[in-house]
């Protein structure tokens, strides 16, 4: 496994990197992400993807998605700094994997094809209807 450096377009101070790093395993030239990005529109956990890094600073400007694993990506903000403890509990509860960067109260949210969709969006609701915050930049799961 290898750290596959992204550079990132930051818009109005977001994200707070300028670069994120992501764990990756080479498979036929291509690499298949192997963690959920905080900050890469496009990808999600399993996919296969094409890229060249850089020749200057070997980051990865732009990608092509060769095999997409069927898992989604949401990101959750807590702008107002919850408890989300609560949450995480039921989100995983589901079989979704949750990573933070505290620093930012930032969440990246693996979620994978088998998610029983009613119940996510109720949790969702839930949470958002009490200051979280959610995107949703790799989503792949059809009701």
């Amino acid at each position: 496994m290898e750290k596959v450096l992204f550079a990132l377009d930051i818009d109005n101070d977001w994200p707070p990197v300028g670069t994120e790093g992501v764990w990756c395993e080479r498979v036929d030239g291509n690499y298949r992400m192997e963690n959920t990005p905080f900050f890469i529109k496009g990808l999600a956990f399993g996919d296969v993807f094409s890229a060249v890094p850089d020749a200057i600073n070997d980051h990865i400007f732009e990608f092509e998605v060769i095999e997409k694993s069927g898992h989604s990506v949401v990101w959750m903000l807590n702008a107002d700094r919850l408890d989300v403890s609560k949450f995480i509990e039921e989100i995983e509860s589901l079989h979704c994997r949750v990573e933070g960067l505290l620093k930012f109260s930032h969440y990246s949210i693996d979620v994978p094809s088998t998610i029983d969709l009613k119940e996510f969006d109720q949790i969702i609701s839930k949470w958002e209807a009490q200051g979280l915050h959610f995107a949703y930049p790799t989503w792949r799961i059809e009701e």
